[in-house]
């Protein structure tokens, strides 16, 4: 697929998100080389790092601090490790390098060695990554990730993306989406009409947000904060981690576990560059990603979902376990339309995933 028809596929479905190196040489001994921070980016040299380490630069459009930003530190130093201090990242946060589209095209080019984003993120390239899109797909954040880990489902989505050029070396759950508010308590779908709920660019994602009652309002996250403090917006959806390191605990007090979309992202390099790396250095590439796959999964992730949740109550969130059957009574049509209109691709898909999941419940 070449740049200009990525680009305007990307611009279609809206799916664009807000989303060189530099740096100062200094002594292995010394502080500034264990990391050094710089205006192009950060640059996770260690003391065991070698002088003519290989660059992996990680272009990504999260910030840099909050526990995204921590899951990239953890990556830096497995990729250092496994490649025996012969590889190196430098992390290029807050679309540093470019949103996501020039992300995309920088690996496909091989000026990019690493991003990550939204599985959904990834219907630019292929229509089949839009079953991911799809409301309550899953009975947890847990059962997602270890389903499209699991080796027959992983088979065909790193194939896909290989095809796109980028190999897939981790996967990551992200949690799931619930809805938190300035305006009223949310227990069942009739409480959402009326609200402007700020939704991720995606038809299928607002089609859902819509169908449970709300006015589902498209707009960047990064001006999600002073929408709903100006009153453009009345809440969003996001995971308790997320809502908590961004503060929303300040403007919101409502925050009810509807735990509506459940999209896992894949962490991935640039196959171009992948195959120019010595037998070795792929290797530490791959060993790296499969140590973080489980660090974050098993140990990252659930500690800082479970501090985001505690963040929010000390700050006087009032939490809502809800009754989800009528949030998933009304997305049901969403999910039928989905379906009824799906290419054969999305259909295998989705299909592959109901049969797989249930081994993980």
């Amino acid at each position: 697929m070449n740049v200009k028809k990525i680009t305007a596929i990307v611009c279609a479905t809206a799916l664009l998100a807000s989303l060189s190196a530099c740096g100062n040489k200094t002594s292995a001994k010394s502080e500034a080389a264990k990391k050094q921070i710089t205006t192009a980016g950060i640059d996770f040299t260690t003391s065991e790092t070698k002088e003519n380490a290989t660059v992996v630069k990680y272009s990504t459009v999260f910030a840099s601090t909050g526990i995204q930003a921590d899951g990239a530190k953890a990556l830096g130093k497995l990729i250092a490790e496994s490649s025996d201090g012969n590889m190196k990242m430098e992390f290029y946060p807050s679309s540093q390098l470019g949103d996501k589209i020039a992300t995309f095209e920088g690996l496909q080019a091989g000026t990019i060695e690493m991003t990550e984003c939204a599985a959904t993120d990834l219907s630019a390239f292929d229509s089949m990554w839009s079953v991911f899109s799809l409301p309550y797909l899953w009975d947890s954040d847990t059962q997602a990730v270890k389903t499209v880990l699991d080796p027959e489902v992983r088979k065909i989505l790193e194939k896909n993306m290989e095809q796109n050029g980028f190999k897939i070396i981790a996967w990551t759950d992200m949690g799931s989406r619930s809805f938190m508010n300035d305006k009223r308590t949310i227990k069942t779908a009739a409480d959402l009409k009326g609200l402007k709920i700020r939704c991720m660019e995606d038809k299928v994602l607002a089609d859902s947000v819509t169908a449970m009652g709300a006015i589902a309002t498209p707009m960047a996250f990064s001006e999600v904060y002073t929408g709903i403090q100006q009153g453009t917006i009345d809440g969003l959806d996001h995971t308790a981690s997320s809502l908590a390191s961004s503060r929303f605990q300040e403007i919101c007090k409502y925050y009810s576990l509807t735990e509506h979309f459940t999209i896992p992202d894949p962490v991935f390099v640039s196959t171009r560059w992948f195959n120019r790396l010595s037998k070795d250095k792929q290797e530490a590439i791959v060993k790296a990603g499969e140590k973080f796959t489980e660090e974050w999964n098993s140990d990252i992730w659930p500690k800082s979902e479970a501090k985001g949740l505690d963040e929010l109550k000390s700050a006087g969130v009032e939490i809502t376990e809800v009754d989800k059957t009528t949030f998933k009574d009304a997305v049901k049509p969403v999910v039928q339309n989905f379906l009824a209109n799906a290419t054969d691709q999305q259909k295998s898909l989705y299909d592959l995933l109901e049969k797989t999941k249930v081994k993980y419940k």
